[in-house]
């Protein structure tokens, strides 16, 4: 069975798992004219609307002919059975499916092109914003020399593949948002990404479902669901970070991990878990585990990972260990890091409440990464320095959605993204945070709160808590609930109360310091012990620079 239509995809996706993923057809081009062309010549790029390029494409190039990559061919043969195969070393001009290595030279200097991280690999470039991840392909038509060119290529095989795909359903019928395209003189672009290609080659298989859509700037990001073998697979309480054949790879956003596969018909899937503890799992026998992952293989159409029923346990949390610019991670960091590894073995799990690099961006996303190694599993909240421009997809991609919960022993924890619309949160944000209260009164937990910014600045003069009045009305909340806040953003260490609320600023792991030491202004982690009675000790360690 081949891929369905994008549209049945989409409907597909909406009524079987509830994700969320745009059509990219909100604005369209027009398609009054339809292009026309000598394939020898160059485009009138005038004559045309932002977008009727692309759209209008089949009409333009020579598709008799195809320059190739070496190692690319089956695309060629799959996307263009009848076309003559020709080598993309002679390639001056036509159709070609290029590897990003062949590409580079070709897009220089373009508003779209191909360019090299030594940690992410091949990265996309786009009008200054940088992409990162396999599953980027770009569909681009300019004139050079003369000539038409019509390149499509990517990050990865799969890339390519995609933007092969993505310019055929337009072919068919299909449109794209002017908001993605690219327009700029004789040139016309756009950036795709694909969800589904479970082996990377750029075709749509038998069982493979693709997800695919042009894109802006934010990404559209599929979390919980995938297709795998033809069969749909849900997850909770974490999500797919990665499907590579038959394996799906969930990273945990709790110790609670629920998989649903509609119409399993008896097909065995492999299941890596990561970012959890073993220690504190009830696994399946045969399990594979090790420090922060497990593996199975199960053809269950549904399993629950649930934790074993704790005591008091013990956590970390510290928060702003990013430099004061560049890229280079603050030495005192890579310290808390070693330290934790080596010094907190009896740990359950860390927290980090953001700021985990100065800009976001993707060479000091890659310096961090470089460095990046935890013995735990490790829960973010973010911050206000990586989550902007480019850095926004990266921490998507790493850690997931940014509001979330789960519950482990006595405590109920609650993740929330409060750095955004002037440190603040949405009306659905407060909706959700409310519930989630209830939900751990109900269960008879206490909730923890863990964001950036604390909803007041403790120090006698400061203002660098969250806006005033949501501030003021997360207090409240934290009072009748009897919510622990744990937060970052002041690079500081001060524990105490406010209105009421008791929390922890465990904001200095790197960061420059807000404070005098006396007055909390010391490089620290924090250690928080979990008591079953509710209780929360609370114990800074000071780490030398």
């Amino acid at each position: 069975m081949k891929k369905a239509t994008f549209a049945i995809l989409l409907v597909f996706v909406v009524l079987v798992s509830g994700c969320i993923g745009s059509s990219g057809t909100t604005e369209t081009t027009g398609t009054s004219t339809s292009p026309t062309s000598t394939p020898s010549e160059g485009i009138d790029f005038d004559s045309y609307e932002k977008g009727q390029v692309l759209t209008g494409w089949y009409n333009l190039a020579d598709v008799s002919k195809v320059y190739v990559s070496e190692g690319y061919e089956d695309l060629a043969k799959h996307y263009f059975p009848d076309a003559q195969i020709l080598p993309a070393k002679d390639y001056t001009g036509g159709v070609a499916i290029l590897s990003p290595a062949d590409a580079r030279a070709l897009l220089k200097g373009k508003p779209i092109l191909i360019t090299v991280n030594d940690y992410f690999g091949y990265i996309i470039y786009k009008l200054g914003v940088k992409f990162v991840g396999k599953d980027k392909g770009i569909f681009a038509v300019f004139n050079q020399d003369g000539k038409a060119y019509y390149v499509f290529t990517g990050t990865s095989k799969a890339g390519a593949g995609a933007a092969v795909e993505y310019a055929l359903e337009l072919k068919n019928g299909g449109s794209v948002s002017t908001d993605d395209v690219v327009r700029m003189g004789d040139f016309e672009g756009v950036l795709v990404k694909v969800i589904g290609d479970n082996n990377w080659n750029g075709i749509p298989d038998e069982g493979e479902h693709w997800y695919l859509d042009s894109f802006k700037i934010k990404e559209p990001f599929i979390y919980y669901w995938r297709v795998v073998e033809g069969e749909n697979v849900t997850v909770k309480g974490g999500f797919i970070s990665n499907v590579n054949g038959s394996t799906v790879y969930i990273h945990a956003l709790s110790f609670n991990i629920t998989v649903e596969v509609k119409n399993a018909k008896g097909i065995e899937l492999t299941y890596i878990i990561e970012n959890t503890n073993p220690e504190v799992l009830q696994l399946p026998e045969g399990t594979e585990a090790e420090n922060t992952w497990v593996k199975f293989t199960t053809s269950a159409d549904s399993f629950n990972i649930a934790p074993k029923e704790l005591g008091d346990y013990k956590i970390i949390a510290f928060g702003d260990h990013r430099s004061d610019g560049g890229t280079e991670v603050p030495e005192v960091f890579l310290k808390i890091m070693e330290e934790i590894n080596n010094n907190e073995e009896d740990a359950v799990f860390i927290i980090d409440s953001g700021d985990l690099i100065y800009s976001g961006t993707v060479d000091q996303w890659a310096a961090l990464l470089d460095e990046w190694e935890w013995e735990k599993p490790i829960f973010i909240a973010p911050g206000n320095h990586e989550y902007r421009g480019e850095g926004i997809n990266i921490y998507h991609m790493l850690f997931g959605p940014t509001d979330y919960s789960f519950v482990l022993g006595d405590y109920y924890y609650i993740f929330m993204n409060n750095i955004e619309n002037d440190y603040s949160l949405s009306d659905e944000q407060w909706v959700w945070l409310q519930d989630e209260l209830e939900k751990a009164e109900e269960m008879g937990k206490r909730p923890v709160i863990v964001m950036h910014a604390p909803p007041v600045d403790p120090r006698p003069e400061g203002d660098h808590g969250m806006n005033p009045t949501d501030g003021k009305r997360l207090l409240q909340l934290m009072k009748e609930y009897n919510a622990f806040g744990i937060f970052g953003h002041i690079h500081m260490f001060w524990y105490g109360e406010k209105d009421g609320a008791e929390f922890v600023v465990a904001g200095a792991a790197g960061a420059p310091l807000y404070a005098s030491p006396d007055e909390g202004g010391f490089d620290h982690y924090t250690r928080l012990f979990m008591a079953t009675d509710g209780s929360i000790g609370v114990e800074p360690v000071k780490v030398e620079p």
